[in-house]
């Protein structure tokens, strides 16, 4: 800033403490996590960016976690958030015009899940924010919101090839598929869930429980542990659901296995829009 003689434009990310009901992984906001800067020492960060001369602190910024069904963790979230703004306020005379709430509002990957609708998430958190802007003497400032699982998640799915399928009599039965953990770490991370359907045979009776485990070498190398399945052979075709989100961007190359072809469908008609790694695209830094 000071070279290209500009006062740049920052918020700062706090901790507002805050525990949201999801795993420990994906849960940001709590006391004891590495995100966000600490209640304690807000005050030194306004200092030190007041002092700074280059630097205008227009907000607060703050992200409680992921796959958060209850709006009521986002709603405590803004009250946390308006009582910092009211104390910077009094204290530096600094009005805070922009408030970023993070994102976090999750989506349903299985039957079993109850995420709130966008209208309802909305609707309260604009009730809170009205009803904190009076108590705590703060004006109402820009919301800004991080939605992004929830626009894009349902609107992807996975297919995956069966190359074989491995009874254990008594004990399990695995559907091995030329995927996995390189495409969708999720499982191994943090047991996350999905549905998934027999896709060349949608009406196919379920009529065993199976356990979907992927290519790599690692036992935790598993995309669906236990779920209602139709018999399986090789060659069927896996779809696993609500994979548009934090699926792809994850994806590595482990194990050397090359990242899948991303295909974009509307109205029966399909286009490559990532292309299939191949084995040069893996190899082509190696010296």
């Amino acid at each position: 800033t000071k070279k290209l003689k500009v006062k740049a434009n920052i918020m700062f990310r706090v901790n507002p403490g805050i525990e949201a009901h999801t795993h420990e992984f994906i849960r940001t906001g709590a006391i004891d996590s590495k995100f966000g800067i600490s209640k304690a020492d807000l005050d030194k960060a306004v200092e030190l960016a007041l002092t700074c001369g280059k630097l205008s602190l227009i907000g607060l910024h703050s992200h409680i976690g992921s796959q958060i069904f209850d709006v009521k963790p986002f709603c405590a979230e803004v009250e946390v958030l308006f009582k910092m703004m009211s104390r910077i306020k009094k204290r530096f005379g600094i009005e805070l015009g922009e408030l970023n709430i993070g994102g976090g509002i999750g989506i349903a990957y299985t039957e079993k899940d109850k995420n709130p609708s966008i209208e309802k998430y909305a609707s309260e958190i604009v009730k809170v924010l009205k009803k904190f802007s009076k108590r705590y003497d703060v004006n109402l400032p820009k919301l800004v919101i991080e939605p992004g699982r929830s626009l894009v998640g349902r609107a992807g799915v996975t297919l995956y090839t069966v190359g074989t399928v491995k009874k254990i009599p008594g004990i399990r039965t695995y559907a091995v598929i030329d995927g996995g953990m390189s495409d969708n770490p999720r499982y191994i991370l943090y047991q996350a869930r999905y549905s998934a359907f027999l896709a060349n045979n949608m009406k196919a009776k379920k009529n065993q429980m199976i356990t979907i485990a992927g290519r790599a070498c690692e036992s935790g190398d598993i995309i669906i542990k236990d779920i209602k399945f139709p018999s399986l052979k090789r060659g069927d075709i896996i779809a696993v659901a609500s994979t548009g989100a934090y699926n792809y961007s994850m994806a590595s190359n482990y194990n050397r296995i090359s990242r899948p072809a991303v295909a974009l469908v509307k109205k029966g008609k399909s286009r490559v829009i990532v292309r299939r790694e191949t084995k040069e695209d893996i190899a082509r830094n190696d010296l």
